[in-house]
């Protein structure tokens, strides 16, 4: 009996222990170093494993990667994988920040020189070697033989979302690494389960992210010059990451799409996880960091420089708070939930956006200099496809941009911007812009009310100047209001095209006074000082697929001026506006129904008029799709548009091909001319009959979250227009 109680008891023992021997051992990506101030980066090893020694032996070459590579094994039967080239100096300070970090990489250890029995003459690489066995500028790194290694996926992995992965991901950025392919991650399985995910390829860092013609390695230039910390939310951060190729290469498409997806990597992280490594970063000395340097082979002055400027990265890591103001959107991280987007008040830092006097946004595209970039947009529509470049001091001068642009178009409109931006007025809430523009190029003209025929179709010239500036206070999260002042001189005249009626011949014998009066301000520079408030309420999200959210824009405003020189004509209008817009999910995120609503009213004084150039109107691609571009003017306007939204394919997060139907509706209204004696008003009120309506279709392709190339066809009863834009609608 004892005996069989005694088998009983260790077989119950053993099946209630089953599960703890069974249970497989969890995957690890992060290890505690402890006192990270007691780490020694000066001379001994790190770790417990033995460095390398002094005496070498060639044991094979390898042709894989793009650096020289051989094989080695030292006096005490360790063998070390050697690498060569511009990668050594880089990679070897890589590996011993990220393993004082606390992650799992290969040591690296940096030797000037070294020499190397039994040394062939090498496939690649044969220039560092001298005297047949004298091999200069090695990294050495311990080859584990016996250990199967294979590759990891950034976006699909057992420790998405967590605080360490997310560590990980701020320290590619923080040392610049732009070579985020999955074959450079290397994950350990051993047979009890679980294993070690480390980085295991790390050349590419310390220089400048970017595509094949900007990029480099382990440069001290190229990495102090560059841009750490792209955009701020109140939860999240973006980091810099370019690694999209040169778009001429987009022919290539597999890795136009690994490499352009490799920047997703640094975006949309926690700002709680970036605080996080950014604190363990910040224990480390400037002795520390010198030594890291230092045992990588760079120079003394190549030290002190990346020790400067690795402690203004983690500075900024400290610094990161809910509160700091977000500055641009690009994409976000597979792996996460979408987060909440706030008002993105300083994204000014690297485009151009305004509220006031005209609401626009010229998008900034980056070209691998913080102090020049490529510009979308710039004109109204009618110009055909717009941009430039810009030239700016970015981040040189504390407290304040300055910026100044030469934009063109492809029917050859010229503008010429400069600009001085504040983004924080005693406080990050606060900011101010003030910019000169000047503006030359031809708009369409029908004359002045809601019928005016197609048969009196012109064009005229417009030389703008104006000065203005914009103060504004981000009131809450999704909330900002501003005032504004601007002075502006407009100067009409024929418009360029030899082919079409010039706009004061349209009734010959017409005397002039009546040309004058019934298109006010025509031939002549009316100087308009305006001034007013606005405000917006916008949450907008467009980081993830289609646009979702609701933007609210409402805008008074007085302006006043003198009448030209040749007639004693006063100007000067009351204005209000308002825009509606509603971004709708329709049963899933891949179709979306948008709303848009907007009215604008002009109210002249007695005695008053508007210069024409300044009249509300409608029609074209911007306002009442399916009509000439500015068809309809008027003191007053109301317009309708919607547009069901359908995503074909997509890509990634942010990009994709969307299909869509369209409908537009408004009308304008208020001194109006008649169309056969300038004398007699026409079409002053508001009224059923003066509607006018287009429908579509369109197809845009979404590169960006502020870029989309965009084709619709818009039909009306006076005809059919097809829309060439890069935009992202309304």
């Amino acid at each position: 009996m004892r005996v069989t109680l005694s088998v009983l008891s260790v077989l119950c023992a053993l099946v209630l222990a089953r599960p703890v021997f069974s249970q497989e051992a969890a995957a690890v990506i992060w290890h505690d170093r402890g006192d990270v101030t007691a780490l020694d980066f000066g001379g001994a090893p790190l770790g417990t494993e033995r460095g390398p020694g002094l005496e070498f032996t060639f044991v094979s070459e390898s042709t894989n990667g793009t650096s020289p590579k051989f094989v080695v094994e030292d006096e005490y039967g360790t063998t070390w994988k050697v690498k060569l080239g511009d990668e050594a100096k880089s990679e070897t300070a890589a590996t011993r920040l990220l393993w004082a970090m606390g992650y799992v990489v290969d040591l690296g250890y940096y030797r000037p020189s070294a020499r190397v029995k039994g040394m062939p003459m090498l496939a690649r690489g044969q220039r560092f070697v001298t005297n047949g066995d004298t091999v200069t500028g090695l990294r050495l790194e311990r080859a584990r033989g016996g250990q199967a290694s294979e590759a990891w996926s950034w976006y699909d992995n057992p420790f998405v979302g967590t605080r360490e992965f997310n560590g990980l991901r701020v320290m590619m950025a923080l040392m610049n690494n732009w070579d985020l392919k999955n074959v450079n991650n290397g994950a350990t399985h051993p047979a009890g389960g679980g294993g070690e995910y480390g980085v295991t390829d790390l050349g590419a860092a310390f220089g400048r992210t970017g595509n094949p013609f900007t990029r480099s390695k382990g440069v001290l230039k190229d990495y102090a010059d560059t841009r750490f910390i792209d955009e701020v939310t109140p939860t999240h951060v973006d980091f810099v990451m370019r690694s999209r190729p040169f778009f001429l290469s987009a022919v290539n498409i597999p890795n136009y799409r690994l490499r352009t997806r490799m920047e997703r990597v640094a975006k949309d992280i926690p700002i709680d996880d970036a605080r996080w490594i950014g604190a363990r970063l910040g224990q480390l000395s400037v002795d520390q960091l010198n030594d890291v340097f230092r045992t990588a082979g760079f120079t003394a002055v190549e030290v002190e420089g990346y020790t400067r400027a690795v402690q203004r990265r983690i500075a900024a890591l400290i610094a990161l708070s809910p509160s700091t103001p977000a500055e641009s959107v690009e994409s976000r991280t597979e792996g996460t939930a979408p987060t909440e987007v706030t008002r993105d008040s300083s994204r000014c830092r690297t485009s151009t956006c305004r509220q006031a006097p005209v609401r626009e946004t010229l998008t900034a595209i980056g070209i691998g200099t913080p102090y020049a970039q490529a510009m979308v947009g710039g004109f109204e529509q009618g110009a055909g496809v717009g941009g430039g470049a810009q030239v700016t001091t970015a981040d040189a001068i504390p407290g304040v941009t300055f910026r100044a642009a030469a934009l063109t178009s492809t029917k050859r409109y010229r503008r010429f911007d400069a600009e001085a931006f504040l983004p924080n007025i005693r406080g990050s809430r606060n900011h101010a812009d003030v910019w000169f523009s000047h503006m030359e190029r031809d708009l369409d003209f029908f004359g002045i009310g809601p019928r005016t025929p197609t048969t009196l179709g012109t064009r005229f010239a417009v030389v703008q100047r104006s000065y203005q500036g914009t103060l504004s206070r981000d009131l809450a999260a999704h909330v900002q209001a501003g005032v504004y002042a601007q002075v502006m001189e407009t100067q009409s005249s024929r418009g360029s095209d030899a082919t079409i009626t010039p706009i004061d011949e349209l009734f010959p014998g017409t005397p002039d006074l009546a040309v004058s009066r019934w298109i006010p301000a025509f031939g002549e520079p009316p100087r308009i000082v305006s001034y007013g408030a606005f405000l917006e309420y916008d949450t907008r999200d467009n980081r993830v697929g289609l646009t979702r959210g609701v933007n609210l824009y409402g805008r008074v405003s007085s302006a006043d001026g003198r009448g030209g020189r040749q007639a004693p004509v006063r100007y000067g209008w009351t204005e209000r506006e308002f825009d509606v817009r509603g971004y709708i999910p329709l049963g899933s995120p891949r179709t979306s129904l948008l709303v848009r609503h907007r009215g604008q009213f002009k109210a002249p004084g007695a005695g008053n008029q508007i210069p024409f150039t300044n009249l509300a109107w409608l029609g074209g691609r911007q306002y009442l799709r399916g009509y000439h571009s500015y068809r309809f003017r008027g003191n007053n306007m109301v317009l309708v548009s919607m547009e069901v939204q359908q995503t074909l394919r997509s890509m990634t997060p942010t990009r994709g091909i969307d299909v869509y139907g369209l409908a537009d509706t408004g009308q304008v209204w208020g001194d109006a001319r008649s169309t056969t004696d300038p004398t007699v008003l026409d079409g002053q009120a508001f009224s059923s009959r003066n509607w006018h309506t287009g429908v579509g279709t369109g197809l845009q392709y979404r590169h960006s979250p502020s870029v989309a190339a965009r084709i619709e066809v818009g039909r009306s009863r006076e005809g059919t227009e097809i829309y060439v834009t890069l935009s992202r609608g309304f």
